[in-house]
């Protein structure tokens, strides 16, 4: 890590060859969230996630930034730097934390698991039953959007620079 350099800047994997960039980054999610067309051949993709600085050219092998893997990993785990920052969800019995009832762990990118992640997190949150037009309708206590919100900010604000720590929710 050069201190000189910001985060996502910093490289996660150097000498990455193009089959290990494939094999390692979820690179049709990162075209599908931006709604940009899937080049149709290999060096074009490659160029892409260099301009959006996923990747670094160097030489005839890559780099893959802080940045491509942290968004867009298939797994975490397969970034040294970046192994411990999958998210993880845990569903605790009461209001203490002594009994864990289900955890999860996402260890893809937070770009490509932030909907799935919302969606966990939303099925365990508790929920009122009202009466709607005549019909008895689940109501969550607290707003999705507000979820989200909370969710997005601890992904973005935690400090990348602990590697022993991830953030839970």
């Amino acid at each position: 890590m050069n201190n000189n350099v910001l985060f996502e800047e910093d490289v996660a994997l150097s000498n990455q060859s193009s089959d290990d960039i494939f094999a390692k980054i979820n690179y049709p999610a990162i075209f599908d969230l931006l709604k940009h067309p899937l080049p149709d051949n290999r060096a074009g993709i490659l160029d892409f996630l260099e301009k959006e600085r996923i990747l670094e050219r160097q030489g005839p092998v890559y780099a893959i930034t802080n940045l491509g893997a942290i968004l867009f990993a298939k797994d975490l785990r397969m970034f040294p730097s970046l192994e411990r920052k999958g998210v993880r969800v845990i569903h605790y019995k009461g209001k203490d934390r002594l009994r864990a009832l289900k955890e999860d762990v996402f260890y893809e990118g937070y770009a490509v698991v932030f909907e799935a992640l919302i969606d966990r997190i939303w099925d365990q949150l508790p929920a009122n039953e009202i009466i709607k037009d005549a019909l008895r309708v689940e109501e969550k206590m607290y707003p999705k959007l507000a979820v989200r919100e909370i969710v997005a900010n601890a992904l973005i604000h935690q400090d990348f620079f602990i590697r022993g720590a991830g953030p839970l929710v």
